[in-house]
């Protein structure tokens, strides 16, 4: 797999300051999915080191994460487009699509949100889904985001016990239609936690230059032999199989078997963002990401991204590119829970979110 591990990487050589790097070789997929818009059913296929939060305050809006309040991320937040407080259990009233009747909990309740239920992700063994997710949500057109929702876990939780997946959140783009699958667009973002560890990911697939393509072990195909001379352009994937730029983590670009190659990289969290002890507790999330300028006809890496978990910032980047020259209209338009594990749970396990809040960040 690709180990992460290399941080605030800038871009040394060829035609726009593209470059290739090892991070080691490369076994798995750590962002990958087989998502899809719809199966036969409709779903979408495709205080940090002493415990949680339980029985603290509501501040609603405020410093408590209550109706949108951040905690860590509070400066970052601006214009709240919606809060889904997993009471009603009327996904579509509260402007939800593409999944199925919602799966809620009163036996797992925050008490910090003042509500009775929570939305729970049970996975049962092999399970690649879980039933209830609320699916997708328009949002405005927005140049930066912001998300935040508490969450807790089973003691029996372990993710995919891979060092890849299970993804959990995702912003997607007006470049994509309202009902594309988020693993091959123009660019979809990813906020998840590989074991009980951060990370946020992004990938553009959809934008390749397919002529040149950049491998983990920094081979390459096509070039023209000689991947530092190769005249790129703005059109190409930003994310790593036609180079890097700007601040990498870990990256992963392979062959999807009908001529496409997926395009990814990612960044994860200093430390875990829980531990086994305190998994079972509410904990409060929070993610910001920003786009990146376009100068003089470039794409430019100083988009921002950041996470935060009970206040405690775990990533932080301010290099970050997400879109080129050829994109420069590109905006956040959709925001999707797709909570799946590639390679079925490996155990009967839940995670119960609450007061999940989406709204547009501050530039």
């Amino acid at each position: 797999m690709v180990r992460p591990g290399v941080r605030r990487t800038w871009a040394l050589a060829a035609t726009l300051g593209l470059v290739a790097l090892s991070c080691g070789d490369d076994e798995t997929h750590p962002v990958d999915d087989a998502s899809t818009r719809a199966d036969s059913g409709g779903d979408i296929d495709g205080g940090p080191d002493g415990g949680g939060v339980d029985g603290a305050t509501s501040t609603d809006g405020g410093g408590g994460g209550g109706d949108g309040g951040g905690i860590g991320g509070a400066a970052y937040r601006g214009e709240v487009f919606f809060v889904e407080h997993f009471e009603d259990g009327d996904y579509a009233a509260n402007d939800w699509y593409d999944d199925a009747s919602p799966v809620l909990s009163a036996e797992h309740a925050p008490a910090v949100a003042g509500g009775a239920q929570s939305f729970e992700c049970r996975f049962a063994p092999g399970a690649t889904t879980c039933p209830g997710r609320p699916g997708r949500h328009t949002i405005p057109d927005a140049e930066s985001v912001y998300l935040s929702y508490w969450v807790k876990y089973s003691a029996s939780w372990i993710g995919s016990g891979r060092a890849y997946h299970p993804h959990e959140f995702h912003f997607l783009t007006n470049m994509d239609g309202m009902w594309v699958g988020p693993a091959h667009t123009h660019l979809t973002l990813y906020i998840e936690h590989v074991g009980l560890t951060a990370r946020l990911a992004l990938q553009d697939s959809a934008n390749e230059d397919l002529g040149c393509i950049l491998r983990n072990d920094d081979s390459f195909v096509g070039c023209g032999g000689d991947f530092a001379t190769y005249p790129f352009t703005e059109m190409r994937s930003v994310a790593s199989c036609n180079g890097l730029a700007g601040d990498v983590d870990g990256r992963d670009c392979f062959a999807n078997g009908d001529g496409t190659w997926y395009s990814a990289r990612f960044w994860d969290g200093s430390r875990p963002s829980f531990t086994d002890a305190n998994k079972t507790e509410w904990h409060f999330v929070e993610s910001y990401w920003r786009m990146n300028t376009i100068s003089g006809g470039v794409g430019a890496p100083d988009g921002a991204i950041r996470y935060w978990v009970d206040g405690a910032e775990l990533v932080a980047h301010d290099h970050i590119l997400m879109r080129t020259a050829a994109n420069t209209d590109q905006r956040f338009n959709q925001f999707l829970d797709g909570h799946y594990i590639g390679d079925g749970s490996p155990v009967d396990q839940s995670l119960y979110i609450d007061e999940l809040t989406v709204a547009r960040g501050v530039p």
